[in-house]
């Protein structure tokens, strides 16, 4: 029935009982409302589409759209859409630092002795950060300020040779002034992922919808993901609503949590003394086994479904004994690994050396001739 028969029908009701007219003009008030709201929705849509304001925001929505296809599409060229890329798919491991400089190595011609790097390798107090990622990828780019910046990583020229300088690396995407690059990211799992999962160096952790990638790519802010100025954003990873992510600490604490929990602001998942700070934030599934390094090589594992999962903040798990915390043992990083996997380690004198997961967590050490500055995850 229509508006206006209804409105015959209540005058009708109103003259047969004067008493319910009241009732009936309440209710034509609130129809007469909505209505109006509704008319103003669509006129300012009907202003939205003269100026065109509407038009490019499809256009942007299509742009986007495009752009998760190709991401898509490439993964597919590389054999599969799972978690790692096909075996005959070239790899690199970028080795990067605060300062934006980013050392591009082939894995597939990797030198028998790894790689030596000279220069300054700690900037700002920050350890160099290693990463692998596949010859077609796109990299997300997380600065200190909350800005995100991407590029290919085929733009990025690969390091000539086996002994290289951190002055000479190639500087695809400069910090700006106060700046300094927090995290590198592969974005190849971009159309398959829930959030952007990220962690700061002192436990906060908070998840981000991927449906706002169109906003965060165009505008090139995420959010710094830290709420003190004394902490830095750590890390940023893709992660699915099922999803696990461990946090592991300087000083050995270990907390688990499932990524459906997390918050969409910022809050404390793992409580840290004055003196710690987080070293790793892996994303991990029931099948991985989760290592920690120490900085002279010791490896300390758990089974991924051991490591339990808590709902709120807390101290964690302590995986350094007081005795070896007291003697000064500390982590320099943690991954979660799965068989075949390879790790790559960076030493204090700027030797970068490749491992077999398996080997190095039968022998229960990794062999370093100086002390560990960070590790790298490489896929089977």
């Amino acid at each position: 029935m229509s508006f206006s028969d209804k409105i015959d029908e209540w005058i009708k009701e109103a003259e047969t009982r004067p008493a319910s007219a009241l009732t009936i003009l309440k209710l034509v008030a609130n129809r007469l409302r909505d209505l109006s709201a509704r008319n103003e929705e669509l006129l300012a849509e009907n202003i939205a589409l003269q100026n065109e304001t509407r038009v490019q925001d499809y256009q942007k929505r299509i742009v986007h759209l495009e752009y998760q296809l190709d991401l898509l599409k490439r993964r597919a060229v590389q054999g599969t859409l799972d978690e790692t890329p096909g075996a005959e798919t070239p790899r690199y491991l970028l080795a990067c630092n605060a300062a934006g400089r980013v050392l591009r190595l082939p894995l597939n011609d990797a030198p028998p002795t790894g790689w030596q790097l000279q220069g300054e390798a700690v900037l700002s107090g920050e350890w160099p950060r290693l990463q692998s990622a596949a010859e077609d990828e796109d990299l997300l780019a997380l600065f200190s300020s909350g800005r995100v910046e991407s590029c290919r990583l085929a733009d990025i020229p690969t390091a000539p040779g086996s002994a290289l300088r951190w002055e000479e690396a190639a500087l695809p995407l400069a910090p700006r002034a106060g700046e300094a690059l927090a995290a590198l990211m592969p974005l190849a799992r971009l159309p398959l992922s829930d959030f952007f999962t990220q962690a700061s160096r002192r436990g906060m952790v908070k998840k981000t919808p991927v449906s706002l990638a169109e906003s965060i790519l165009s505008k090139h802010f995420i959010g710094r993901g830290a709420l003190e100025k004394t902490d830095q954003p750590f890390a940023i990873a893709l992660t699915q609503k099922n999803g696990r992510v461990a946090l592991v600490s300087y000083e050995g604490r270990l907390a688990g949590m499932a990524v459906g929990d997390l918050s969409f602001t910022m809050e404390e998942r793992l409580r840290l003394s004055a003196t710690d700070f987080i070293v790793a934030a892996s994303v991990f599934d029931e099948e991985a086994l989760l290592i920690c390094v120490t900085q002279n090589g010791k490896i300390i594992s758990r089974p991924a479904g051991s490591v339990e999962l808590a709902k709120g903040g807390g101290r964690g798990q302590a995986l350094i004994p007081p005795a070896r915390l007291t003697s000064g043992t500390r982590f320099i990083g943690a991954l979660a690994t799965h068989k075949g996997d390879r790790l790559a380690a960076l030493d204090a004198n700027g030797a970068i050396r490749l491992h077999d997961v398996e080997t190095v967590t039968g022998a229960g050490m990794l062999p370093a001739a100086a002390p560990l500055l960070s590790l790298g995850l490489i896929p089977a």
